[in-house]
C-alpha cells in the first residue's frame, strides 16, 4: 500500500514522463456599435460658364464600426456635375459587413447675371483714361498736352472685361464718357458742351443707358479756394437727380487723392480732396444712391497714380474698376434661382 501511495503522488505532481497538456485560448473580437457615416455639408459651386464643372467635395467620416471601416462616395470627390442640383451617396463598410449610408447634395450654379449691362462712364481725364506717367511738365492751365492709354487700360475698360468675364451669359459693355480738362462749374466747353450738366444729360436721355457711373470734381480743384466745393457738389446732386429722373441708376464715386509731389498734383487744391470727397459721400447718403469710395479705396496709396501727381496709372485705374466693379456685382447681380431642395441637409438612410 505504501508504493501505491508513492506513485500515486508522483503522478500527481508531474513526473517526468507525465504527458503535459497546453491550453489555446482564442481571442474574440470585441462587439463594437455599428459604423455611423456623417456626410460633408451641401456643396455649392458657380460654373460660370454654364457648362458642366468638375467637383472637390469634403470628405465622409465614420465613428465606430469594427476596423477597417471602408467608406465610398458615388459619384466620387473630383467627378464632373452638371448645372443643377445632383445627390452624392456615401456608404460606409466595417469588417463584419455592417453598413451606414449618408447623402449630401452637390449644386452647380448656372452662370450669375446683371439687371443691368449698359454702363455709361460719366467724368474727367481720370474716366478717359489720361497717363499720368506721360506728362513732362506743369501747365498754368488745366488743359494740357496729354497722352491716354488704350481703352483696355482705363477703368471703364477694365471694368467692362472684369463683367463679361463675370457675366458670361450676357454681354456687358461699358462706353467711356470722360472728358479731358472738365469741370462741374464754369462755362468753358472742352467737350462741346457749355456745361458737365449738359453733355451729362444728352447721354443719360437716349435711354441708351440704364446706369450711369459718375466721377467728377477733380478739376473744380484747380482754383485752390475751397469755395469751389458747394458748386461742385451742387453739380452733382444735378446730375444725380437728372439721372433718376431718367430712370437711370446713378452710382457717385469720390475722387482719387492728388499727390502734392507729383508736378502737376502741385497746381492743385490737394489738400481740399478730403473735405470734397466728404461731401459727396453726404451727398449720396442724402440722395440715396450707391457710394463708390474711390478715395477710401486707394487709400493714401500715391503709388496708384503717375508722376504728375493727378492721373491714376494703369494699376490705378485696375483699382478704380475694381471697386466700380465690387458696387455693380453688389447691387445688380441677380443668381439663378437655386433648384428645390439645394440647401437640403446631410441625408441618412440605414
Amino acid at each position: 500500500m505504501a508504493v501505491a501511495s508513492s506513485l500515486f503522488v508522483l503522478a500527481g505532481c508531474g513526473g517526468p514522463n507525465t504527458p503535459t497538456t497546453t491550453t489555446t485560448t482564442t481571442s474574440v473580437p470585441a462587439v463594437t456599435n455599428p459604423p455611423q457615416l456623417t456626410c460633408p455639408a451641401p456643396q455649392p459651386i458657380q460654373s460660370f460658364a454654364g457648362i458642366p464643372v468638375p467637383v472637390s467635395y469634403g470628405t465622409a467620416t465614420a465613428a465606430n464600426g469594427s476596423p477597417p471601416v471602408v467608406i465610398v462616395c458615388t459619384p466620387p470627390s473630383g467627378s464632373v456635375f452638371n448645372v443643377g442640383l445632383s445627390t452624392v451617396t456615401c456608404t460606409a463598410t466595417d469588417a463584419m459587413q455592417r453598413t451606414d449610408t449618408c447623402s449630401f447634395s452637390v449644386n452647380v450654379l448656372a452662370p450669375p447675371r446683371l439687371s443691368v449691362i449698359k454702363f455709361l462712364a460719366f467724368g474727367d481725364s481720370i474716366t478717359k483714361g489720361e497717363d499720368g506717367s506721360a506728362g513732362l511738365s506743369a501747365s498754368s492751365s488745366r488743359f494740357h498736352p496729354s497722352v491716354l492709354l488704350p481703352n483696355a487700360q482705363t477703368y471703364p475698360g477694365v471694368l467692362q472685361q472684369d463683367l463679361v468675364e463675370r457675366y458670361t451669359a450676357q454681354m456687358p459693355t461699358v462706353f467711356n464718357g470722360g472728358c479731358q480738362g472738365e469741370g462741374l462749374t464754369g462755362d468753358d466747353s472742352p467737350c462741346g458742351f457749355s456745361r458737365a450738366l449738359g453733355r451729362f444729360t444728352s447721354f443719360t436721355s437716349t435711354g441708351l443707358f440704364p446706369a450711369v457711373l459718375i466721377m467728377e470734381g477733380t478739376n473744380d480743384l484747380f482754383v485752390h479756394d475751397s469755395l469751389a466745393i458747394p458748386p461742385a457738389i451742387d453739380g452733382l446732386q444735378r446730375m444725380v437727380r437728372a439721372s433718376k429722373g431718367q430712370g437711370v441708376r446713378p452710382y457717385l464715386a469720390t475722387i482719387p487723392p492728388i499727390d502734392p509731389n507729383g508736378f502737376r498734383g502741385a497746381t492743385y487744391s490737394w489738400a481740399l480732396v478730403p473735405d470734397l470727397n466728404e461731401r459727396i459721400r453726404a451727398l449720396a447718403a442724402s440722395e440715396n444712391v450707391t457710394l463708390v469710395d474711390v478715395y477710401q479705396g486707394f487709400g493714401g496709396n500715391f503709388s496708384l497714380l503717375g508722376i504728375d501727381g493727378l492721373h491714376p496709372n494703369a494699376d490705378g485705374y485696375s483699382k478704380i474698376a475694381e471697386l466700380f466693379f465690387t458696387a455693380i456685382r453688389e447691387t445688380l447681380e441677380t443668381p439663378a434661382p437655386s433648384p428645390l431642395g439645394a440647401d437640403a441637409f446631410t441625408g441618412r438612410t440605414h
